[in-house]
């Protein structure tokens, strides 16, 4: 769960001043910061794997492909069947899942 308050680490920090320390130390909110993560793992599962869409999605801490899409998408102007179709890795093992 990465909602405000569980993201917290102490109870002692309000969600407020959490939030406040983290941009200021890491250059960004922390919910950007997580969805920039999320986005650099998925290019590399889409090169390297035969899992499905969904299947990534769900690895990358997505509920679905379709809200994996979007800020993929946004963040690398291009869709991720797209980058798959472009950059897939052409040695992936039958049955490899990375």
């Amino acid at each position: 769960d990465l909602s405000g308050p569980s993201r917290a680490p102490k109870p002692s920090m309000s969600e407020r001043n959490f939030q406040r320390i983290f941009a200021r130390e890491i250059g960004m909110p922390p919910s950007q910061y997580v969805e920039r993560i999320r986005i650099e793992a998925v290019p590399r599962k889409l090169e390297r794997s035969t899992q499905g869409m969904e299947e990534i999605a769900e690895s990358c801490g997505y509920n679905s492909a379709d809200v994996m899409g979007r800020p993929f998408s946004r963040q690398l102007s291009i869709t991720p069947v797209e980058y798959r179709s472009r950059f897939r890795s052409s040695v992936i093992a039958v049955g490899e899942k990375v």
